[in-house]
């Protein structure tokens, strides 16, 4: 029995042995030294797993087991005396049969020592027999946090009250590429998701978390919370004026969902909070192309003509996440809370007031994260301003030139505001349009200096800055 030949090998487990090509006397072994068939399975079924290391894997346990000295290899010790992890700790950990890099991953996602001693102490005790044999049980001793009772508050049981000891250590970087929440103990084996976005300050936003719940708590429904009887006949080049709008708006909706869900999946989940508040974001969108499309087609009008694009594709072709958010979520989203703002003044009944001022409340929320990303980033990556400066350079450009082009919806807004197409009314919408352009692009510059970002003012392209400027400075220029 001591060389582990008389142990019988599961079928299933020999299976995959014979399919890696790993000898059944290899397998026998490791099962004569205690370890279970399932951890078994999970070793081979790794990649690049190779009958020469299991030898060698499984002669050092057995060289363990029969008193010889455990060495740390020298790149682990480096992480343990990094980490303030006891080299005796770290032996025993060997000596249950935890890989070296297994370990180091552990000790650099934040596992403190007091933690691993628990696991450690409880794992040596089922090895000595101390636990009932007829469960495995091992799952109930990984070295998370136990006994954590997180008690509701004023605003209920909320995502960031959840925050409470270790569960509160954001990593800056995330080490691990699976679906496996913050706080819970990995597991060897599993198979990678491709996630590209590992490094804290590549997406993170402190207020993430918040933003999630006022974005559940706020949600309302077109379909029901719009006042849609109370609309009226309007005339017709009102009505065209305002489907025109509606029209840009739903095409800005669908783009931005489409960004937000393009870079989902590359984020891992280490940053929940990020992830839960970027799926609320992904819904606004979908409710924000629900609602103008409904505007549009209920009261006697329709769809306009499409906006050319130039700025769409400016947006989508982000290389990074910080770029597609500081363009989508500041300056984007600083251009749409205008055009709402528009649509609010000019509202003709309750069901337009209402569905304006709504939407405002939900591009807040954009503001809010891309604002504290942007600062977050920028007290991480100090060197890389310059980059920013280049993503807004490129969309400021692509912007003006795209408002140029696009004379339908220029022309919608002045109708709008002005009331009408008779030439006082029409003068009177051309001065407003100034005052609602003034008012976001100086909205836009104060939320780029909140985010500890206010030299981009010196930056920003002509076609923007003439509406920063005093009325007599631009009409000199």
């Amino acid at each position: 029995m001591a060389d582990g030949t008389a142990l019988e090998v599961p079928a299933d487990l020999a299976q995959i042995a014979e399919e890696k090509g790993i000898p059944l006397d290899l397998v026998r072994r490791g099962l004569a030294l205690g370890f279970p068939a399932d951890a078994i399975k999970g070793q081979l079924g790794m990649p690049g797993v190779t009958a020469e290391a299991a030898e060698q894997f499984i002669s050092e346990q057995e060289r363990i087991r029969a008193g010889g000295e455990i060495t740390i290899p020298q790149e682990l010790l480096e992480v343990a005396q990094k980490h303030e992890w006891p080299e005796s700790l770290v032996k025993r950990a060997l000596a249950l049969g935890a890989a070296p890099d297994f370990v180091a991953k552990q000790i650099e996602a934040g596992i403190k020592p007091d933690q691993a001693e628990r696991f450690i102490a409880q794992q040596e005790a089922a090895r000595e027999g101390g636990l009932a044999q007829t469960l495995d049980l091992s799952w109930m001793k990984v070295p998370t946090e136990w006994g954590i009772r997180v008690r509701p508050g004023n605003r209920g049981l909320t995502v960031e009250m959840l925050n409470v000891g270790t569960y509160a250590d954001v990593p800056d970087h995330w080490p691990y590429q699976t679906e496996m929440p913050r706080g819970a103990y990995p597991i060897p084996g599993v198979a990678p998701m491709g996630y590209t976005i590992y490094e804290k300050a590549e997406l993170w936003a402190d207020n993430a978390g918040d933003l999630y719940e006022e974005a559940i708590q706020r949600r309302w429904k077109p379909a029901t919370d719009i006042p849609w009887t109370t609309m009226e006949p309007l005339p017709d080049e009102i009505e065209r004026a305002l489907g025109q709008l509606c029209t840009h708006l739903c095409e800005r909706a669908l783009l931005s969902g489409d960004i937000v869900g393009r870079w989902l999946p590359e984020m891992s989940y280490g940053y929940h909070e990020v992830k839960l508040y970027l799926s609320t974001a992904a819904f606004d969108y979908a409710r924000q192309f629900e609602v103008f499309r409904k505007r549009a087609m209920s009261n006697g009008g329709g769809l306009g003509l499409q906006s050319p694009g130039y700025f769409h594709r400016a947006i989508i072709d982000a290389r990074a996440w910080t770029e597609a958010s500081v363009v989508l979520n500041i300056f984007a989203a600083s251009h749409i809370m205008g055009l709402y703002e528009v649509g609010a003044y000019s509202a003709h009944n309750e069901a337009e007031s209402l569905i304006f001022r709504l939407g405002m409340q939900d591009v807040g929320r954009q503001l809010s994260y891309g604002v504290q990303h942007l600062r977050y980033f920028l007290s991480k990556r100090i060197e890389r301003r310059a980059e920013i400066h280049n993503y807004l350079n490129k969309a400021e450009a692509v912007f003006a030139f795209e408002e140029e082009k696009d004379v339908p919806l220029r022309e919608a807004l002045i109708i709008l505001l002005g009331g009408g197409t008779r030439n006082e009314q029409v003068a009177d919408g051309i001065a407003k349009l100034e005052y609602f352009n003034r008012r976001w692009v100086r909205a836009y510059l104060s939320r780029l200096a909140a985010a500890g970002f206010p030299e981009r003012r010196e930056k920003l392209h002509p076609s923007l800055k003439k509406y920063i400027e005093e009325p007599a400075a631009a009409a000199a220029a």
